[in-house]
């Protein structure tokens, strides 16, 4: 099992960057939220946005070496670390289309995707360790919290601590994988 869960870690060393990338989205998005009282910000969110996205892409681009691998190589049974991915961007694209039609208000748009990242991390967890199984359970109590006590807060604090816990699950991989 500590082999397979070596494997596991080190297919998904490829995410890190990623990780960082819209872990520093989400912490410049609750900033600017909070900046938005004073000034009207919105065009910075977007073009953080943008350039997350851009950055993705990028990254993802050069993974594209190892969808060329050797087959003969031991793998985990994920296949390519850039497939990891597709639940969560299944996810984003599902919650993109709530908010366009107008299913979700944007008080509850922010506690969806926390909880998102929550399950993410704790699904992830399952497979690499207990500290992403805590920074799962974590965020799901810290949203559940702010989903029924502080809704009106929840855009600041959440992408904040989303955005932070984000860093911190990409600086645990980058550790596991020393």
């Amino acid at each position: 099992m500590a082999n397979k869960r070596k494997a596991w870690i080190g297919e998904a060393h490829a995410l890190i960057p990623l990780l960082f990338i819209w872990g520093g989205e989400w912490m410049f998005s609750a900033i600017m939220d909070f900046a938005i009282y004073w000034r009207d910000l919105d065009w910075l969110k977007q073009a953080a946005f943008i350039t997350a996205v851009v950055a993705s892409l990028i990254q993802l681009w050069s993974l594209r070496k190892d969808f060329r691998k050797d087959d003969s190589a031991e793998r985990s049974g994920w296949g390519h670390p850039a497939l990891l991915l597709l639940p969560g961007v299944m996810l984003i694209a599902a919650i993109a289309l709530l908010e366009a039609i107008g299913a979700v208000g944007p008080l509850f748009s922010p506690v969806l995707r926390a909880f998102v990242l929550a399950i993410g991390f704790v699904q992830v967890g399952l497979l690499l360790g207990r500290p992403m199984i805590y920074l799962g359970l974590w965020m799901f109590a810290l949203t559940a919290l702010m989903g029924v006590w502080y809704l009106g807060y929840s855009a600041v604090i959440l992408e904040g601590m989303g955005g932070i816990s984000l860093i911190a699950g990409g600086y645990m991989l980058r550790v596991w994988g020393r």
